[in-house]
């Protein structure tokens, strides 16, 4: 079986009109909810459905972690408190530290199944010119 088939097939289940998940449970309206159900889709295609789930709610927590850090660093950007070199140097830092803590929690080769790259390949999440330049456009609107 074709694994990136089948993960598309998920997500799209999970985007569709029944917005299903494997063992057919509905999946919520919320934003939460459906990257709770794409992640769950992920970690059931790529690493099984039988892998962890304790070490599947770490990466999980670390990922909403991740997403509400970067929420509130954003706003912080847009309140001109930080700026974009800083904005970028800063969220690519926490990518690296939420990445390293993931591959703690998963080993070294359920990462590579989960994230489709080992570790040290991640790097560079931002780049600083195009985000700077990006946002210069926006700000002339």
């Amino acid at each position: 079986m074709n694994l990136e088939w089948e993960f598309d097939k998920r997500v799209a289940a999970i985007h569709g009109p029944n917005n299903v998940r494997a063992g057919g449970r509905k999946v919520g309206g919320n934003a939460m909810d459906v990257r709770q159900a794409e992640f769950q889709a992920m970690a059931d295609v790529f690493l099984g459905e039988n892998f962890d789930q304790a070490k599947l709610k770490q990466v999980e927590d670390l990922q909403i972690t991740l997403h509400n850090e970067q929420a509130t660093l954003y706003q912080r950007y847009e309140a001109q408190e930080i700026g974009p070199d800083e904005y970028v140097e800063l969220f690519n830092a926490m990518l690296v530290e939420t990445f390293d803590k993931c591959e703690d929690v998963l080993g070294p080769e359920n990462f590579i199944k989960l994230f489709g790259v080992p570790r040290s390949e991640l790097a560079g999440f931002i780049d600083k010119e195009a985000f700077r330049q990006a946002h210069q456009l926006r700000n002339r609107r």
